[in-house]
């Protein structure tokens, strides 16, 4: 078992002097069907974000991808997988993804490689902390361990633990777009427009 995260939040007093305003857990929401713990950060609606004395992340519920225009930041630590992720269904991670606000995150069932496999339009910074963790993709994998950083480019991929003890990712998700050219490449509808 890793340790629980904690966060530090700072703010401004009256004065406007520099004062920690929280330092508490985050967000925590277990999914041990799925192998893995979330721990939501700290989300932002919009960049840039407007900065004021008392900031407070006002969601209350898991959600998958960025907030539309927002950053989310997450952590998720992943227990060893073993040969129970070959147990898992098509339809139950398509719940699972449903559940967390991206059912049109997990690709075709003829498309579908790795049990986690999904993509968001997104920007994601994977940062490595502890453990191993592989990243799968549609043509190959890589293997992640402390101090490496992954820049996920809205590409369909999967994470799975294959070693024997815990692992922990920090996760940046930045909300975007894919240009015509890629849309047209994959086949996905527009999103609304931020705002």
């Amino acid at each position: 078992m890793l340790r629980e995260p904690k966060v530090v939040v700072t703010g401004h007093d009256d004065d406007g002097k520099a004062i920690i305003i929280s330092d508490a857990a985050p967000r925590t929401y277990p999914a041990p069907k799925f192998f893995t713990t979330f721990y939501e950060v700290w989300n932002e609606k919009q960049i840039p974000c407007t900065v004021s004395k008392h900031m407070r992340d006002e969601e209350d519920a898991l959600n998958h991808p960025p907030p539309r225009g927002g950053v989310r930041i997450r952590m998720h630590d992943f227990e060893p997988a073993g040969d129970r992720i070959d147990k898992l269904t098509y339809e139950e991670i398509v719940e699972h993804f449903k559940e967390a606000g991206s059912e049109d995150a997990v690709p075709s069932k003829e498309n579908w490689k790795h049990a986690f496999m999904h993509r968001t339009e997104s920007i994601d910074f994977g940062i490595m902390i502890e453990g191993e963790l592989t990243l799968i993709m549609e043509e190959g994998e890589r293997t992640l361990t402390p101090g490496d950083i992954v820049v996920q480019v809205g590409t369909n991929h999967g994470w799975e633990n294959r070693g024997n003890t815990m692992s922990r990712i920090c996760f940046v998700l930045l909300d975007g777009d894919y240009d015509d050219e890629l849309r047209g490449l994959l086949g996905t509808k527009p999103k609304p427009p931020v705002g």
